[in-house]
């Protein structure tokens, strides 16, 4: 299961829409295509004589500046990549971070729906589709040199994007040790590898401090930490997520754990026998805040977490949920949640 876009859901796409084998733009790229690749055998060369001769990339670029095919390129990326220069798409708003954490913000030339992060620069960078689900209409007009993401949706864009010599990356980063590597990955992409090791070895030794700090309190000294990242149903992180990483770093011990899951529903009544010190909740409740959803759920008042109020709903979703450049943040938060916590029964607090 996907995290990064747990804690806002991604809009739906238009209903119209076009798949990019309707389109005239390309159509009349693959036309093109054909022509050359054919040596213009049984096709009239009157239309596209330039185009004899050139790279399948070439082609690409052409056929999006063809005249009347509807394929301009997309405002807000033109003129932001340097000329020959790489000019990256990121289908996970992890991977938009990492690019912008390097500086290699003006070699972004797409991202998702859900990609929010930097402000400035999601607001003027041009939406391809949503996360791990790209629109290659929406490609062909932002012309990148390399779409990077975590996963797809669909694999058989895989072979779409070979086919219209679109490059394309799967960089893994779902978990704490994926980030420093996904770093550096994507700074070899872009263009800034000094910038990219620079930022990887300041969240490797953060990461390892933590660690160490934490090995050094007893496990009876831990709270015991509730993570709710859904409401409707009832959703936690289990032993298998990148949220329960954090937990530990920040120095509690995940109640979900008892699962090799990731993320899974739970019911009410298995919270209660468990009777969490610390309940965290990682989204937005429609009907007002989380934490008053949370305090007022019916039988909940038993349990130890809310009769001593310690509900964290302030916490920002997306520095918890994303494994990117900001996850030294996000377990900070976590911490400053649980420091003031109860310690699990028969210890006491004591966290770093």
């Amino acid at each position: 299961m996907r995290t990064e876009a747990l804690a806002k859901p991604m809009p739906e796409r238009s209903g119209r829409s076009l798949t990019l084998q309707k389109t005239a733009c390309f159509r009349q790229w693959r036309d093109d295509l054909r022509v050359v690749r054919r040596g213009f055998a049984g096709a009239s060369t009157n239309r596209v004589p330039s185009l004899r001769g050139r790279s399948a990339a070439a082609i690409l670029a052409a056929a999006v500046l063809l005249p009347g095919a509807g394929c301009a390129p997309e405002r807000g990326a033109a003129g932001r990549a340097d000329a020959g220069g790489p000019r990256v798409v990121s289908l996970a708003p992890s991977l938009t971070e990492i690019v912008c954490a390097i500086g290699a913000a003006d070699a972004l030339v797409g991202r998702t729906s859900s990609c929010n992060y930097p402000a400035d620069v999601v607001a003027r960078t041009p939406v391809v589709g949503g996360f791990g689900k790209p629109s290659l209409e929406a490609l062909l007009r932002v012309r990148p040199t390399v779409v990077i993401d975590v996963d797809l949706d669909d694999e058989s864009q895989v072979q779409a994007m070979a086919e219209i010599d679109i490059r394309r990356l799967r960089i893994p980063c779902r978990r704490l040790d994926d980030i420093p590597a996904a770093i550096r990955a994507v700074g070899e992409l872009a263009g800034r590898p000094a910038d990219a090791e620079r930022l990887a070895a300041e969240i490797a030794g953060g990461v390892a401090a933590r660690r160490l700090a934490v090995a050094s309190v007893p496990a009876a000294e831990k709270p015991l930490v509730y993570v709710e990242i859904w409401c409707d149903p009832i959703m936690t992180a289990g032993r298998d997520s990148f949220v329960s990483e954090l937990v530990a770093l920040a120095g509690g011990v995940n109640l979900g754990d008892e699962v090799d899951k990731d993320y899974y529903p739970v019911s009410p009544e298995w919270v209660l026998s468990r009777d969490p010190a610390v309940i965290a909740c990682l989204y937005m409740s429609r009907d007002g805040s989380a934490r008053s959803l949370v305090m007022n759920r019916s039988g909940w008042q038993a349990l130890r977490a809310v009769r001593e109020g310690r509900v964290c709903a302030d916490l920002n979703p997306d520095v918890i949920l994303r494994p990117g450049p900001r996850v030294l943040e996000g377990v900070e938060e976590l911490r400053l949640c649980l420091a003031s916590a109860p310690a699990s029964p028969g210890g006491s607090a004591g966290l770093p």
